[in-house]
């Protein structure tokens, strides 16, 4: 049987992977992202002036994110565990829906962008399940 916190472990550790990737293009460790469907279009997201909060790449910020997560999850369950992945769960979901924003005001998309926003509402599910 599948747990809730398998589900939000995978999640977590499928978006970490993907805005690791995008975060290595932005620091230009990664000369080109391979971006499915988009074409040029995950480039054009991951240099646009948003993508640098805080002049940090946010391709670094939600990895850091997303692996906060995936290490509170390994955690003793407590009431207070579960608070801080719900709030750190509804962060990671609000900031790719203003990053969505961001991308339709662009006029460009990032696959690995719309992967983490898509799977956000899962990550959220999973963790508000562990109560």
């Amino acid at each position: 049987m599948i747990t809730y916190r398998f589900v939000a472990l995978g999640v977590a550790a499928i978006s970490a992977a993907a805005m690791l990737y995008v975060g290595l293009y932005q620091s230009r460790f990664v000369g080109r992202l391979i971006c499915p469907i988009f074409a040029d279009g995950c480039e054009g997201v991951a240099d646009a002036p948003f993508a640098r909060p805080f002049g940090i790449p946010d391709g670094y910020i939600g990895t850091v994110l997303y692996v906060l997560i995936g290490v509170l999850l390994f955690a003793p369950a407590g009431r207070a565990v579960w608070l801080a992945l719900l709030a750190l769960s509804l962060l990671a979901t609000l900031a790719n829906i203003i990053g969505v924003r961001d991308m339709i005001n662009l006029g460009s998309f990032c696959f690995y962008c719309l992967t983490t926003t898509i799977l956000s509402p899962v990550l959220l599910w999973a963790v508000w399940q562990l109560r």
